[in-house]
C-alpha cells in the first residue's frame, strides 16, 4: 500500500506549503469589495516583480493551458507567421493553439534533449521570412530542456519578431527578466514553480509591449481588453475571480520575495544539481543534455529492466509521487520535479527512495552512493 501521505515530486502540480493551505481557507468575500480588491492589487503587484515587469499582468481562473491561449490571443491573428520553437511536448500546445487562430505555423524541432541556440534561431529566421511570433518553451517539463531565453529574445527582435515564452514550468524558480530580455509575453499557471495550487493562469506584458497591446482576436473568455478593465479594479469584474485561489497565491509571492528572488533561483539552480549528480552515480541517463538542462525539473530515463508503471509502484509505496513521460517518451522515461517549495530534505528523501525502488526492481545500485554525492554538494556550499 502507498504511502497515506506522499511527497509530490512531480514536476506540476508541486508542494504547497502549509501556510498557502491556510490562506486559502480563508471566508471568501466579494470580488468586487474593497478588501478583496486591495488583495488582487497588491497580487498583481507581486507577480511583476517575479517576472521583472513594468508592464501588465493578467490573472484568470484556470490552468497554464488557458494562460497559453490568452497569450496566444495578444499576439496571434488571422494570417500571422508563427515560427514555433519545439522541445518537446508541450510546443505541441503553441502550435495547435496558433493553428486555432489561423496563424500560418511554421515549426523548427530541436534534436531530443537539445534547446535552441541564438545561431540555430538566426538560421531559422533566415530561412522563413517575414516571421511576426516566436513561440517558445522557457522549460518543457517533458524534456526537462531548457532554452536560453534571453540571446533567443535578443535574436527574436533583431528579426523584428514579437517572442511568446512559456514560462509555466519556470516562473519563480528560473529568472524571466522581460522587461531587460526583451520578452514581449511570458505565461504560467499558479501550480508549478509559484507553489500554489493548480486553477490560475497568469500571462505577463513587458512594458514596451503593454503599449502596444490589443487583441488580435476575438473570444468570449479571452476578451483582453475587459481583462485589462478587471485588473484596474475588481469592481470592473468580467470574469469571477478565484477568490480563495487568489489568496493563496497572495501567500506563495510572499514566501518568494521573503525568500529573495536571487537565493530562491540559487537554490533552484542547487536542487537540480543535486538531482543530476544522484542520478549520475546511479548510472541513469538524462534526457536534457548538459547546457540545456532545466533547474526545475529533471528527466531521466528509466535503466534497462525497469519499466514506468513498477518504478511508480514501487515510489509510491516509500513514499514519493513522480512523473512519468509524455508523447513519445512515455513509458520510456521518468520525471522529478525540484521547483517551488520543494527543498533539499525532499530530494534527499526522494533519491533514497529511488535508490531502494531501483534494488527492489532488480537494478543494481550501491545504497547510500548518491545520497553521500548530495551530502558532500551540500557540504561544500555551507547549506
Amino acid at each position: 500500500m502507498p504511502h497515506r501521505k506522499l511527497i509530490l515530486m512531480t514536476p506540476g502540480p508541486t508542494l504547497v506549503d502549509h501556510e498557502i493551505l491556510l490562506a486559502m481557507a480563508k471566508p471568501t468575500v466579494n470580488h468586487v469589495s474593497p478588501e478583496f480588491e486591495e488583495v488582487h492589487r497588491n497580487v498583481l503587484a507581486k507577480l511583476k516583480r517575479v517576472f521583472e515587469t513594468n508592464g501588465e499582468v493578467l490573472l484568470i481562473p484556470g490552468s497554464g493551458t488557458s494562460a497559453m491561449e490568452l497569450a496566444l490571443r495578444s499576439v496571434v491573428g488571422e494570417s500571422t507567421n508563427v515560427l514555433v520553437l519545439k522541445t518537446g511536448y508541450f510546443a505541441n500546445y503553441l502550435e495547435k493553439g496558433a493553428r486555432l487562430l489561423n496563424a500560418r505555423v511554421i515549426v523548427e524541432q530541436a534534436p531530443l534533449g537539445s534547446g535552441f541556440t541564438a545561431e540555430a534561431l538566426d538560421r531559422a529566421l533566415e530561412k522563413h521570412k517575414d516571421v511576426d511570433v516566436v513561440a517558445l518553451q522557457h522549460v518543457d517539463t517533458s524534456t526537462s530542456v531548457a532554452n536560453p531565453i534571453s540571446e533567443l529574445a535578443k535574436t527574436a527582435k533583431g528579426h523584428g519578431a514579437r517572442i511568446v515564452v512559456d514560462c509555466v514550468a519556470s516562473a519563480g524558480g528560473m529568472r524571466s527578466n522581460m522587461d531587460e530580455r526583451g520578452i514581449d509575453v511570458c505565461f504560467t499557471g499558479s501550480q508549478k514553480a509559484l507553489g500554489a495550487p493548480p486553477g490560475l493562469g497568469i500571462v505577463a506584458f513587458s512594458e514596451e509591449f503593454s503599449r502596444d497591446l490589443e487583441a488580435k482576436s476575438k473570444s468570449l473568455y479571452f476578451d483582453i481588453d475587459m481583462l485589462r478593465r478587471e485588473m484596474e479594479t475588481t469592481r470592473n469584474y468580467y470574469v469571477t475571480p478565484s477568490v480563495n485561489l487568489v489568496y493563496a497565491l497572495d501567500k506563495a509571492l510572499d514566501i518568494i520575495l521573503e525568500e529573495g528572488l536571487e537565493r530562491r533561483f540559487e537554490r533552484h539552480r542547487i536542487m537540480a544539481r543535486l538531482v543530476r549528480s544522484a542520478l549520475s552515480e546511479m548510472g541513469v541517463s538524462l534526457v536534457a543534455k548538459e547546457g540545456f538542462q532545466a533547474d526545475t525539473v529533471t528527466a531521466a530515463y528509466l535503466p534497462e529492466g525497469v519499466d514506468w508503471a513498477s518504478l511508480y509502484r514501487e515510489m509510491r509505496k516509500r513514499g514519493i509521487e513522480i512523473a512519468g513521460g509524455l508523447g513519445e517518451l512515455k513509458g520510456k522515461i521518468f520525471r522529478i520535479g525540484h521547483m517551488g517549495q520543494v527543498g533539499y530534505n525532499e530530494l534527499i528523501a526522494t533519491i533514497a527512495a529511488l535508490e531502494r525502488s531501483f534494488t527492489a526492481l532488480g537494478y543494481r545500485v550501491e545504497l547510500g552512493r548518491a545520497l553521500a554525492k548530495m551530502q558532500s554538494i551540500l557540504a561544500s556550499i555551507n547549506e
